[in-house]
């Protein structure tokens, strides 16, 4: 027997959907408008924009295909929750940071903002992925990039902090407002595993698809809003992530009584080094120190998903299917603190040097407003979305397409 959903989810679900999509055409109506670029500009800003998108869609939506039965609504759900994401991101960032004369304008930079936004949510939603509903899961994304560009906001009122660098706190606000929200929508029977929440050797090889998109088109999403040092970031990058999945490979091994590799260490922790240079990849003066970076990134995150992850869902009753804490959340605290230690060296550059004047004596204040920020946040959108009428799956439907697609004949999926 195929399993169902409540037929009211007919109603509510497009209603939903429809009634947000037509407010944000109203908003676009009333406030939007474009800003031409020069050609060269364009030409060179849309480049970045295709590899940040490329990221969004293929590289976010395959890496959720890793569970076995939960395929289609990974990828699926991943492409409508950012199509919604980047438009209501696109509205906010410009009401918080570019509303001048009664109207936003729309350039290539604005987009990447958005796109960036919608990135946070897409973190964010893996800490749930499978065990709640697509009207949660949009519920949620509203909650996240709203969040989220309001604490880009608060860093630059409070501290000077430029948006394109608060940009790259992505990672570990999404990261904590994810969790938070799992821990708020915990259920006793999801704590001990569940029949469905596996994987299998196609649906990890999809799933390192999409890693592997993430992994080659991550340098130029940590310099899609650069101007100065654009060059170095893409280095610092590149060689962040090579030494991490070095680490990431060999520590794998190394934790399993026979030598084997986990995919899902693979899959999730060779990216650790891409977010923990996230902040300083403009900043970094040498390779060699991105390669460090990154190798303990890696290492952190492998050793974390190995001795951590049973003990959190024992104890702490934190469930976090997509290993956001540590593909996200622990190498952005380390891309935190490595930011923090660069503003003590002299000798970085003369870029490092003025912002060391303006914002030093804050930047570990902004780290903790993050967090502070991201757990707060998650801690009310996960009340909200803990109500009835969100129709949250029960234990026995979580993890499983057959609620929520057509499948010919009524087929299983294995």
């Amino acid at each position: 027997m195929p399993q169902k959903l409540s037929p009211r989810i007919r109603i509510s679900f497009p209603l939903l959907a429809l009634t947000l999509q037509c407010i944000i055409i109203v908003l676009f109506v009333l406030f939007m408008d474009y800003h031409e670029y020069s050609p060269k500009k364009y030409i060179a800003t849309y480049a970045v924009f295709q590899d940040v998108n490329t990221m969004i869609f293929l590289g976010f939506g395959f890496m959720a295909t890793f569970l076995k039965r939960y395929g289609r609504s990974g990828i699926a759900f991943n492409m409508l929750l950012a199509a919604f994401a980047l438009q209501w991101a696109t509205i906010l960032e410009g009401l918080f940071f570019e509303f001048e004369n009664s109207k936003i304008r729309i350039n290539m930079t604005s987009v990447i903002h958005a796109d960036l936004s919608a990135v946070s949510a897409l973190v964010s939603i893996g800490a749930i992925l499978g065990n709640t509903s697509h009207i949660q899961l949009l519920l949620m994304a509203i909650l996240e990039v709203t969040s989220f560009t309001a604490n880009k906001w608060l860093l630059k009122f409070l501290f000077q902090i430029d948006r394109k660098t608060s940009a790259m706190y992505l990672h570990l606000f999404g990261a904590m407002f994810g969790l938070t929200v799992s821990r708020i929508l915990y259920r006793p029977g999801l704590q001990k595993g569940h029949e469905k929440k596996g994987s299998l050797p196609i649906s990890d090889l999809f799933s390192m698809i999409g890693t592997s998109f993430l992994w080659m088109f991550w340098p130029s999403f940590n310099a899609a809003l650069l101007t100065l040092n654009r060059a170095k970031a893409v280095y610092n990058t590149y060689y962040a992530l090579a030494a991490c999945t070095i680490a990431t490979f060999a520590i794998s091994s190394q934790i399993h009584n026979k030598g084997k590799l986990d995919m899902s260490h693979i899959r999730n922790a060779m990216l650790a080094g891409g977010v923990a240079v996230g902040l300083s990849a403009p900043l970094i003066p040498s390779a060699y120190i991105a390669m460090i970076i990154g190798f303990i990134a890696g290492g952190t995150s492998t050793l974390g998903m190995k001795y951590l992850k049973g003990t959190l869902e024992v104890y702490l009753n934190l469930n976090d299917t997509s290993g956001i804490l540590y593909t996200h959340g622990l190498p952005g605290i380390i891309g935190g603190i490595v930011y923090i230690v660069l503003l003590s060296v002299p000798s970085v550059s003369e870029d490092l040097q003025r912002v060391k004047t303006s914002h030093t004596d804050y930047w570990q204040t902004a780290l903790f407003v993050t967090m502070t920020m991201g757990i707060l946040t998650g801690f009310v959108t996960g009340l909200i979305l803990k109500l009835k009428i969100w129709k949250q799956p029960s234990d026995l439907k979580c993890y499983d397409d057959q609620i929520y697609w057509k499948f010919p004949h009524l087929a299983t999926m294995i």
